[in-house]
């Protein structure tokens, strides 16, 4: 797993904390991607162990991925807010935080958001 690969991790571990918590179905797609960027088992435990108290976009530096990363963590925040099917206020006022962040504007966010969903 690469530096930046934990980066979207830890990104996805800040948004599910949006709601309170990072549990049920939110933690699965925190696994998901962990299993998709071959993670070791040292690297889900720490990751793990990182997810155990609450986390902030602000704490971290998403200025180092590149495009395809930002989609991918775009994409993959998109399904985590949708995951347990409640989307909180606070959740898609983060996801808009973290689109911005990765210097999209809102229509660009809205398209991707919409497009992993499966709508459009």
């Amino acid at each position: 797993m690469t530096a930046r690969e934990k980066l979207i991790v830890q990104a996805l571990i800040a948004l599910a904390w949006a709601d309170g918590s990072v549990d049920g179905p939110e933690a699965s797609v925190v696994d998901g991607l962990l299993a998709g960027f071959d993670a070791s088992d040292e690297e889900e435990a720490e990751l793990h162990a990182w997810a155990k108290k609450p986390r902030k976009l602000d704490d971290l530096n998403l200025g180092s991925l590149d495009t395809d990363e930002r989609d991918t963590l775009l994409a993959n925040a998109a399904l985590l807010i949708a995951a347990d099917g409640e989307e909180t206020a606070a959740e898609r006022a983060l996801l808009g935080k973290l689109a911005k962040v990765l210097g999209l504007d809102a229509e660009d966010a809205r398209r991707a958001v919409m497009s992993t969903r499966g709508r459009q």
